[in-house]
Order: structure tokens, then C-alpha cells, then sequence
């Protein structure tokens, strides 16, 4: 059962929708990253246990190809960048086999790995090619002489791709001929989803956040998920982390959230394939739109001139606003201004990190509770990143964290290396759903600055409702701890029912932002004269 039917069951049950969707899970996943298999950081087994600490399903993403990189010479692209995207794309194919062989070792009941690998393009914009089964091979490389049409066949394909392939677009926002996507030549039928969120920032409108701030350039307004339905496309929206050191899921970054009745290969394929996903910025906020009874991701028969919008979120902290848009305009919505407590059951926000820069801090953290219990937890584990792909980090081997719950009990491992600039955000931490008389405990053992320091704390929920508390491991400028404040669950959850009167045919979607500033965004409902 996923968190939308335990806190919305009356709802449910009203709407005729319970047994739907209590049937149905919540499952995270992240398709699109990378490590140094091709132009990245960290091995692939690396990026395989980072993924393991809080992904149900992912890829990790070799670089492959770039048709048209020296065509277009207006485009002044300096040599070394040339010959490093070369260089990766030809270790991408020396790496492949080891690839395979660990990627296959990985997949567990509850743990689903796919391949994928990429195309940059200034004409069509960059693609991740995520395929189906782990039986595929890298196409066949271009002769010599001969013009790299790949790209152009995959996405000028028909559906009878998507038995094999979803070839999706991604950091979409970027001006278009500059590598963001070419709604020209999008193709919905092999393209069935878009990748709305990553480490690029947000592409769901031109104001969305976080910004576009990688060396790629700017966010353009077309080149966004509403200048998308603004053109009559129909897609799906996914977000994936895009991070380059072997970090798949990495808090912040993006990630893909699909309900499902149960965990496998086909019904993860079958999700992404029917545009049945959400776009997350950090946290799996779990959210659910039914128009006119009809759930996101579909195309629908045009209304009559009237929609009625039942929209579910279940987030991880309080909620500040949900919307439904239409053609760019919220047309629904619910603003959460008021501390609504009712003293039940609710979520703590624990985060760990700060101190000096260039003094990394390797935590192991047990945390359970007292006059109560952790019930669920969601992780918070952030990689070392990188906005320029040409910088070369630090070995980041022990920074490969691991998170646990069982019986109540959350284990934590991870580094924290201070943050490497003043609005940079790289603490690791959890959200615990507990109840409101739990004191939670921190057990926290810290090598930092030649000394194992080792600490406890206990932090009531009676006290965190007037507000967040920290502490410091070993005084001024030293690693440290936040608690936020208790959020009871009505803070954390929202419900909107309506009837809108509307002329519009136009696409509608929902957003969710979390006070922390996570976000989830669904796949669309699009109304056309045909019902798929």
C-alpha cells in the first residue's frame, strides 16, 4: 500500500478509486547517469551500491556518441573538448563488456538495472537510449567516410521501438541547436517520455526551480515542459540525476517515481512506456491526478467544457503549494500557510554534513526512537558533485554511502566534506516518519580531523514543534546536525477535489513543492479526438 491510500482511504473510497490504488506501490528510480565507464568519475560497481541505497529500479548511462559535434563550425567548440568527448565515447566501447557483466550481477527481485547509453546532438538535442533487457550491445560503429545517422533513424522510428528502446530527451531546456530538444523533430511514438529534471535544474517552466547553472548555458522558455504542451506534444516527464561520479539517485538531482503492484523488469518497462511516471526534484513525493476519472500519462477524449481535477500528494515535509496547470495557469490549487498539527503520527527531517571545507567527515549513524517508532524513512544520500564534466574530483571510493532500516532501526554511512560554496546544499540525511511524543536518538560515531569522535543525542518531538534544533560534533566550525521541525501528517499530505469550467482543451498537469523546495511534477493529461 502506498501513502496516498493510507492517509486518503475515505477519499478513495468515495471516488470509487481505493482498491485501485491501495493495490499499488511507490517505486524510485533514476535512468540516466553517469560514471567512468565513458567521460565520468567512480567505477561501475561503485555507482551500482549507490543505487542500491535507495532506488527500486535505474541505469547507469555510458556517453556514446555525437554526430554532428564538428558539423555545425559556428558552434566553436574548442579541440580539447572535441577530443575528450572522443576519447570518452571509445572507452565507453572498451568498457562495455565489464559493463554488462556487473550491471547483469546486480539485478535482484527488488533491485531492477537497465542499459543505457547517450547521444549529444545540436540538431535533435541529446537523447539516453534506456533499453528493455540486458541482452543488448552498442550499435555498430560508423564506417569511415561514412555520415552517423543513428540518432536520426532511432528518432524518425516507430513505436515498435518501445518493445526495445525509449530513446528520451534530456536537459531539454537548453536552447535549441545548443544541444536542448528540437520539438521539430520530436517523435512521441518512440519518445514517450521527456526528462524534465536533473542535475541541469528544472526545465518544467521558465521560472521553475532550481536554475540552469551547468557551463552548457541558460534554461530557453521554449524548451520546457509547458512550452512542450503549449505545442499540442504529448509526453510523459521523468527526472534522473544526470550526475557524473557514480552516483545514481543522489538527493536533489532528479528522480522518477511509477506506482506499480509489484517490483519487475516488465511492469517497470510497461510504466515508462504509458507515460504513468512523475518528475521528482529531491525527495519521492508520491502524487496522483485523476481528470474526469482519467489518470496522468493518457490522452483522453476531449470535454465537454467541464474537467473535475481529484489530485493526491503525500510528501516528506510540509507541503507549500499544490497546483494544477493548464496551458501555464493554475487552474486548481491548494497553498499551505498554517501550522496544522494535530499531535499524530508525522515526518523529521535529519541532515548531516557542514564544517570546514576540505576536511571530509565519514559518519556511520544509527537512529531509532524512544516512547515510539520509525515507520517509514526515506534517505537523503547526496554524491560528490560536478558542474563541468572536465573537473576531476576527489577519489570518492569511501564516499559510496549505505543506508539500512530494520526493526524500527535506520544505518547510516556516508562522507560530508563541508559545502563547497555558501549556497551549495551537499549534507546527507533522512526524512523518519515517527509519532509526536517519539524522542529520536542519534547515535553518531565521526572520524574527522585525525579523531573518532563519538556522540549521542536525543532530540524529543515535543520540542520540535516550535522549531528545528542542531547540534555540533566537536564545537565551532566543526561537522554538525539539523533536526527540522516535527511535520504532522496533514502538514505533509493534500487532497484536491473540483470542478473547473473551462474552454481550454489544453494538456493539465499537477506540481507539488515541499517548504524544503523538492518537487514532483506528473505526466500530463492530454484531451485530442482519440482515446489511447
Amino acid at each position: 500500500m502506498n501513502r496516498i491510500s493510507k492517509n486518503f482511504e475515505k477519499e478513495l473510497k468515495e471516488k470509487g478509486l481505493f482498491e485501485k490504488v491501495a493495490s499499488l506501490n511507490a517505486y524510485v528510480g533514476d535512468i540516466h547517469n553517469h560514471c567512468g565507464i565513458s567521460y565520468g568519475y567512480g567505477t561501475i560497481e561503485d555507482a551500482v551500491k549507490f543505487a542500491s541505497s535507495q532506488l527500486d529500479f535505474f541505469s547507469v548511462t555510458g556517453h556514446f556518441a555525437w554526430p554532428d559535434m564538428e558539423d555545425d563550425k559556428s558552434k566553436l567548440i574548442p579541440p580539447d573538448v572535441i577530443a575528450y568527448h572522443k576519447e570518452g565515447f571509445e572507452k565507453l566501447r572498451r568498457n562495455w563488456p565489464h559493463y554488462q557483466e556487473v550491471m547483469r550481477g546486480a539485478e535482484r527481485e527488488d533491485f531492477i538495472p537497465f542499459f543505457s547509453y547517450e547521444y549529444h546532438s545540436f540538431e535533435y538535442g541529446d537523447y539516453t537510449i534506456l533499453c528493455k533487457n540486458l541482452d543488448e550491445d552498442l550499435p555498430e560503429r560508423v564506417k569511415e567516410g561514412e555520415k552517423d545517422t543513428r540518432l536520426e533513424k532511432l528518432v524518425n522510428g516507430d513505436e515498435s521501438q518501445t518493445e526495445r528502446f525509449l530513446s528520451t530527451p534530456h536537459h531539454i531546456g537548453y536552447k535549441q541547436g545548443y544541444r536542448g530538444i528540437n520539438w521539430t523533430l520530436y517523435n512521441e511514438a518512440v519518445s514517450p517520455l521527456v526528462e524534465i529534471v536533473s542535475m541541469h535544474g528544472c526545465a518544467e517552466r521558465e521560472e521553475a526551480r532550481p536554475q540552469y547553472l551547468h557551463t552548457m548555458g541558460p534554461r530557453s522558455a521554449k524548451n520546457t515542459y509547458q512550452g512542450g504542451l503549449s505545442l499540442g506534444k504529448h509526453f510523459g516527464v521523468v527526472g534522473s540525476t544526470d550526475h557524473h561520479n557514480a552516483a545514481p539517485g543522489s538527493y536533489g538531482s532528479g528522480r522518477t517515481v511509477i506506482f506499480l503492484d509489484k517490483l519487475s523488469r516488465d511492469k517497470v518497462w510497461t510504466a515508462l512506456k504509458t507515460r504513468h511516471t512523475s518528475a521528482a526534484s529531491g525527495d519521492p513525493i508520491e502524487a496522483m491526478l485523476f481528470v474526469n476519472g482519467y489518470e496522468g500519462g493518457v490522452i483522453v477524449p476531449k470535454h465537454n467544457g467541464k474537467i473535475e481535477i481529484d489530485a493526491y500528494v503525500a510528501g516528506y515535509d510540509k507541503l507549500e503549494k499544490v497546483e494544477v496547470i493548464q496551458n501555464g495557469n493554475v487552474i486548481a490549487a491548494s497553498y499551505m500557510t498554517e501550522n496544522k498539527c494535530k499531535k499524530g503520527t508525522g515526518f523529521v527531517s535529519l541532515r548531516f554534513g557542514w564544517g570546514k571545507k576540505h576536511l571530509p567527515a565519514f559518519w556511520d549513524v544509527s537512529i531509532w526512537c524512544e516512547n515510539g517508532s520509525i515507520i517509514s524513512a526515506s534517505p537523503r544520500l547526496i554524491g560528490i558533485d560536478m558542474v563541468d564534466p572536465l573537473d576531476v574530483p576527489k577519489d570518492s571510493k569511501s564516499a559510496v554511502p549505505e543506508f539500512k532500516i530494520s526493526d524500527g532501526n535506520v544505518f547510516m554511512h556516508f562522507m560530508s566534506d563541508g559545502n563547497a560554496t555558501a549556497q551549495t546544499d551537499s549534507a546527507n540525511g533522512v526524512a523518519i516518519e515517527t509519532e509526536v511524543n517519539a524522542i529520536i536518538c542519534v547515535k553518531a560515531k565521526i572520524n574527522w580531523n585525525g579523531e573518532i569522535l563519538e556522540r549521542s543525542y536525543k532530540f524529543p518531538c515535543s520540542e520540535l514543534l516550535s522549531g528545528q534544533l542542531t547540534e555540533y560534533v566537536n564545537g565551532f566550525v566543526s561537522p554538525a546536525i539539523e533536526v527540522g521541525r516535527f511535520r504532522d501528517m496533514s502538514e505533509c499530505t493534500c487532497h484536491i477535489n473540483t470542478v473547473v469550467d473551462t474552454e481550454s482543451q489544453g494538456a493539465l498537469y499537477l506540481r507539488a513543492y515541499q517548504k524544503n523546495g523538492d518537487a514532483i511534477f506528473t505526466s500530463p493529461i492530454s484531451f485530442r479526438n482519440e482515446e489511447r
